[in-house]
């Protein structure tokens, strides 16, 4: 495997299930990821998005960094590039359906710094009810439009356009155009 390739996730985790003796059905049943999906997953036929890698690493017991440190690296010559893929790159869903969040941030920084590239169909809402104390969100507008509601404020976005706002209070991003927005988003967490 060449150096800068990406984790082979599926095998490892393969590997764990069977060092643990576990069968399909019963680590799908202790991690709630579905038999299917933990075995396209197992074949590298498809990549977890982070929640089931989340509940998989906490089913089996181990950190995920174990999962994603690639050990055929070689130590006395680290790779300078890693390169991801974009079928590799996890993506998450609002729960209307409406809006697709690619997670472009490294695993390791996850607590601290996230971004995303989000493709939101028209009439789409991605709500939080608020992230950790002190979060900021940096919302950039690449294409359509999108409003913005933190609290009290509503702020209209057009292409080009930033909204900067404290993400740790409910807030909601909202396609209010006729076409698909493009933008990309920085979580930023103290």
């Amino acid at each position: 495997m060449p150096r800068n390739s990406p984790p082979d996730i599926g095998r490892k985790i393969k590997q764990l299930r069977s060092e643990k003796k576990l069968t399909l059905a019963q680590l799908a049943q202790m991690s709630s990821v579905s038999k299917s999906m933990l075995s396209q997953i197992e074949r590298g036929r498809t990549n977890p998005t982070l929640a089931i890698l989340w509940a998989l690493t906490q089913s089996l017991e181990i950190d995920i960094s174990d999962l994603l440190n690639n050990e055929s690296a070689s130590a006395a010559q680290p790779s300078k590039i890693t390169h991801v893929k974009a079928h590799q790159t996890p993506e998450i869903q609002s729960a209307d359906g409406k809006c697709a969040l690619k997670i472009l941030g490294p695993i390791d920084l996850v607590a601290k710094t996230e971004w995303y590239n989000m493709v939101m169909e028209a009439g789409g809402l991605l709500e939080s009810n608020g992230h950790a104390e002190g979060t900021m969100e940096h919302l950039t507008l690449l294409d359509g439009t999108l409003s913005v509601r933190n609290g009290k404020d509503d702020i209209k976005l057009r292409p080009g356009d930033t909204a900067r706002y404290e993400a740790d209070v409910p807030h909601y991003i909202e396609n209010t155009g006729k076409k698909p927005a493009r933008a990309l988003m920085i979580v930023l967490t103290p």
